[in-house]
């Protein structure tokens, strides 16, 4: 019983004394908490061996404060310690560190030397890789509790290797206390540091942007003397240290003129506690150019709410001023082109609402002008288009529908033109802009579509003469032998037959000699109508071959389809002579010769068909002519006769 309460009461005591050393590890945390701006400050070099120098005299704090559980056996915080500095300020320094508080405890002595500088060795390479660890995406406050179990577990640890000479009782006493409290001490000291190096960094960033950035910051005491200006401030008035311009005042720094005024309003500030804000200055430079600031400055108030200085920002704002100024010329121009340009120009915003247009614009659309203003939409003044006919070919059936699909186009680049119920055609172009706006330009373009009109029957005009024969109007001899050759090499690669005719008028000089050229020219006119009523396909072709000769060509028409084709115009020929030019005692016949062209044939080009009809040509003329003779394919020296008596 007696050894029991002599245990308890010695297990109060290291409550006591434990509490003592968490005293001290929070005395060495606020130590570098203090310490912290001056440290960041020191090269790393000396900032390492200075917080290894504090920490191994925390540790040896800690140490002196120990609980002595067994002659030369210690209990203390001083892991703590250590892992802390080694987490925070790297190995150097947990080196240093534990090389202080390893010489110290070795000093010391006793039956636990060897449990202590295991204790401290393990409290630095713990540290250490808690350090390794945090630089993880984990945030560092799971780290430091990480580290506080660590460094708790190095007590149990340690504890197991004093087992020898410490009575296990002893030990699970006094090891519940002493692991608890340097977890506590070990995550507290932690927090504190991590805090404070925060605050830090916070305090310098914002020194370091007052103090850099352009714009001129400063505080004034109640009498207007500077108690802090930045950088700007300091060059800005000839100083090259923004320390050197505390306590002066306005006078100091500028003409009297200037400072008086200044002075007058800051003092105005300072008495009624009405901040002044955006008031605009000018100045002028020591080389005669004129400046321009913007000027805020706001009232600084105690606890109690007394005015006691003031903060002000000044902003330079001559680039401002002259881009202004810039602006508003070029913005006069900008009207001033729009107003005298001869197009009209709109602009759509993104959800094509009408937001600008000229005159011109207007003009253009006589009969929506009164909708086409700024606010409108683009399917509104549609609407009003067709409602009201000012554009030609819209679909009445479905005006809302083209409506949408015309101003759809406002998103993407086009160029329409359209025609007005005035006869008039305006060429509309949209190009859409990098904002999501769309711009419009409209311009009259009725002169250059009557032109191009023009232009275009001028070469159609040109197309036809270049292509037919001027007094029969069928196709020339030119066509005639491009398309020839274009149908024959069709028809090949198809595998289908073409049939060419060859016609030739009976004795036509001896008419021509008797009637006059005149009357030659009507005759050849005659066959000509004749062979065209003669044709019933858009695929078939008549031309004129040359004097009073004419060709036609049939494309998927073998010879027997041909030679009735040929019949057919053989019998034209004659009833039109009949009828038109009967009354001066003479008739007009005419001779036909048909080919054949297909795969089965030997005629390879288009010289090779001419020739065959032409060779049943000279067939029908030499057995009596007015008759229709077709060339056999089978046989190119019998030739058929289809009509072998005149006008039968």
């Amino acid at each position: 019983m007696a050894l029991c309460k002599d245990l308890e009461k010695r297990v109060t005591a290291t409550w006591h004394e434990l509490v003592a050393n968490l005293a001290v590890v929070a005395l060495f945390a606020a130590i570098w908490f203090q310490l912290t701006d001056w440290l960041d400050d020191q090269p790393r070099a000396l900032r390492k061996l200075a917080v290894g120098g504090l920490a191994g005299v925390g540790a040896i704090g800690t140490m002196f404060m120990a609980v002595e559980v067994a002659p030369g056996v210690f209990f203390d915080l001083r892991a703590g310690i250590i892992s802390v500095a080694a987490f925070f300020a790297g190995p150097v320094s947990g080196i240093i560190a534990a090389a202080i508080a390893i010489t110290y405890r070795v000093l010391e002595g006793g039956s636990g030397v060897y449990a202590g500088v295991f204790y401290i060795s393990a409290a630095v390479l713990i540290g250490w890789a808690m350090r390794v660890g945090a630089r993880s995406p984990t945030p560092s406050s799971i780290w430091l509790v990480n580290l506080a179990l660590a460094t708790s577990v190095v007590v149990l640890a340690t504890a197991l290797l004093l087992r020898t000479s410490v009575d296990d009782a002893v030990i699970r006493e006094f090891m519940p206390p002493t692991t608890l409290l340097s977890f506590v001490a070990t995550l507290i000291m932690g927090l504190a540091i991590r805090k404070g190096r925060m605050v830090v960094r916070e305090r310098r960033i914002l020194a370091a942007a007052l103090a850099q950035t352009p714009e001129f910051i400063y505080v004034k005491d109640a009498s207007s003397r500077f108690i802090a200006a930045n950088h700007a401030v300091a060059r800005h008035n000839g100083f090259t240290d923004p320390r050197q311009m505390i306590g002066l005042t306005d006078r100091d720094i500028t003409d009297k003129e200037h400072a008086d005024r200044l002075l007058a309003q800051e003092q105005q500030i300072i008495e009624t506690g009405q901040p002044t804000l955006d008031v605009e200055e000018e100045e002028v430079d020591d080389y005669g150019e004129k400046r321009c600031f913007r000027s805020s400055k706001v009232p600084v108030r105690d606890r109690d709410g007394h005015v006691m200085g003031l903060a002000g920002v000044t902003v330079e704002t001559t680039h401002l001023k002259r881009l202004e100024t810039e602006l508003i010329e070029s913005r006069d121009r900008l009207s001033l082109a729009l107003s005298e340009m001869s197009d009209g120009l709109a602009v759509f915003d993104s959800m094509g609402y009408l937001v600008f247009c000229n005159e011109q614009y207007r003009s253009n659309f006589p009969l929506s002008a009164h909708v086409r203003v700024p606010g409108v939409h683009v399917n509104e003044i549609l609407r009003e288009c067709a409602r009201t006919g000012e554009q030609v070919d819209v679909p009445q059936d479905d005006v809302e529908g083209w409506a949408e699909r015309v101003g759809s186009l406002l998103r993407i680049p086009n160029v329409v033109t359209v025609e007005l119920f005035d006869g008039r055609f305006v060429q509309i172009r949209n190009r859409p802009a990098p904002n999501d706006s769309s711009i419009v330009m409209v311009t009259d373009v009725t002169d250059l579509k009557l032109a191009e009109k023009a232009l275009i029957e001028a070469n159609a005009d040109l197309s036809r003469q270049a292509s037919t024969d001027a007094l029969t109007g069928l196709a020339n001899r030119r066509v005639f032998d491009e398309t020839l050759a274009r149908d024959m090499a069709r028809c090949g690669r198809a595998g289908t037959p073409l049939s060419l005719i060859l016609l030739d008028v009976d004795h036509f000089k001896r008419y021509n000699d008797t009637y006059g050229h005149q009357a030659g020219d009507e005759c050849l006119v005659m066959v000509a109508d004749a062979i065209k009523g003669g044709l019933h396909r858009p695929a078939d072709l008549a031309a004129r071959y040359g004097g009073e000769e004419f060709a036609v060509i049939l494309p998927e028409t073998d010879s027997e389809g041909a030679a009735a084709v040929a019949e057919r115009i053989r019998q034209a020929i004659t009833a039109a002579s009949i009828v038109r030019i009967g009354s001066i005692g003479t008739r007009i016949t005419a001779s036909l010769g048909v080919a054949e062209y297909n795969l089965d044939t030997a005629l390879a080009t288009p010289a090779d068909l001419i020739r065959d009809a032409d060779a049943a040509l000279y067939a029908a003329k030499t057995n009596g002519r007015d008759r229709v003779v077709v060339d056999k394919v089978d046989n190119p020296r019998h030739r058929l006769v289809v009509n072998n008596k005149p006008g039968g």
